[in-house]
């Protein structure tokens, strides 16, 4: 699937990727334990990497005071479809307007199918009157947003060297979940069943010719679920209605996961270490103010999250699409009772992380281990 560059907007990421933390990245201030990469005895050689990624014109940036990693060095992101094209200024305004003529399409439509509004023509026609107005709130509104997001409508942002680096947790598990809903099917089978007849049997209700076969049990289902008085008749008679039920396929489910996390500094640099980190992910959730009147807000920062056995992508766990932090919880007082050294820093904090995916799953990132 590829967007108007021709760029795949869906792609496959591929073999295991590798994590060098003395070049493009900095983890030294934002890794616990502190001996996470020394001590492969204890922790196996097994981390964690949560990269995050910023909106290209935030402050963060604008500062100078963050480095950011080369475009080249990154590999392919699985983000949302929408965020992954580079939409310029004149195919947000054509998208904008595009989708108000669906609607004014969709209107006609429906109007001309079910005998309303004089039909397809005079809805028809009331929606050519309101198109000048139907079409030019669309064409303001996004002309408005794409000068206001600077000509870019594709989110785009860089990858910041300061990376996190946690060890696995205890606790770690994904779950898949598909959106599956029951849709009755009975009209649909009705009119494949016995077609025009359909409409015979309800003028001719309760005749004997058309009271057996099809035709009449077609008529009988109609007046028990359709009927004034569907319910006393199904009472009365000991039959009730088979909306012959079909599970549809609706959608997929945007895969949401926690992690949790017990510090408990060993000394001083340790201190400092859980404090950057706790930071940065609280840093790293929150928007900023677009504007100085703070009418708009710039997005949050996304993450991208790898796991790592001695420095190769583990590819016996599951892989992350990019996501979000949308829930965090920090709890300095885990045994109920505050203990603290003697500089105030608690002696155990334990945090807990819900991220949110951006990007659905199909076959083709599911052969690609995610």
């Amino acid at each position: 699937m590829l967007d108007s560059n021709n760029k795949d907007i869906n792609p496959q990421i591929g073999g295991p990727t590798q994590f060098d933390k003395t070049n493009e990245y900095r983890v030294g201030q934002h890794t616990y334990p502190s001996d996470l990469f020394s001590n492969a005895r204890e922790y196996g050689g097994n981390y964690v990497i949560f990269y995050i990624n910023v909106a290209e014109d935030s402050r963060i940036l604008k500062g100078g005071g963050q480095k950011t990693v080369s475009a080249d060095a990154i590999s392919s992101r699985k983000r949302g479809m929408n965020s992954e094209q580079a939409f310029n200024s004149a195919q947000a305004i054509a998208g904008a307007t595009g989708a108000e003529a669906v609607n004014i399409a969709t209107a006609a439509l429906a109007g001309g199918a079910t005998g309303r509004g004089g039909g397809i023509v005079g809805v028809a026609k009331g929606a050519i009157k309101g198109a000048a107005l139907a079409v030019a709130v669309p064409v303001l509104g996004a002309g408005i947003i794409s000068i206001a997001a600077g000509g870019k409508m594709s989110r785009q942002q860089k990858r910041l060297s300061n990376a996190i680096a946690l060890h696995i947790p205890n606790s770690l598990q994904t779950r898949y979940s598909m959106g599956w809903d029951a849709e009755d099917t009975a009209a649909f089978q009705m009119a494949a069943v016995a077609g025009t007849e359909v409409f015979k049997a309800i003028a001719t209700l309760g005749t004997k010719s058309n009271a057996t076969g099809a035709v009449g049990a077609i008529a009988t289902n109609l007046a028990l679920s359709k009927g004034p008085q569907g319910a006393a008749l199904s009472s009365a008679s000991g039959l009730a209605a088979n909306p012959k039920k079909e599970q549809v396929f609706k959608n997929v489910d945007f895969r949401t996961f926690s992690f949790e996390y017990s510090f408990f500094p060993r000394n001083s640099d340790e201190s400092n270490k859980i404090k950057d980190i706790i930071k940065m992910f609280k840093l790293h959730m929150h928007p900023e103010y677009k504007d100085s009147n703070g009418f708009l807000f710039t997005y949050p920062s996304e993450f991208d999250i790898s796991y790592y056995n001695n420095g190769t992508e583990n590819m016996n766990l599951h892989r992350h699409t990019s996501c979000v932090l949308t829930d965090m919880n920090v709890n300095y007082t885990p045994n109920s009772m505050f203990n603290a050294f003697d500089n105030g820093m608690p002696t155990q904090i334990n945090i807990s992380l819900t991220f949110k995916e951006l990007s659905i799953l199909t076959k083709k990132d599911i052969e690609d281990n995610f």
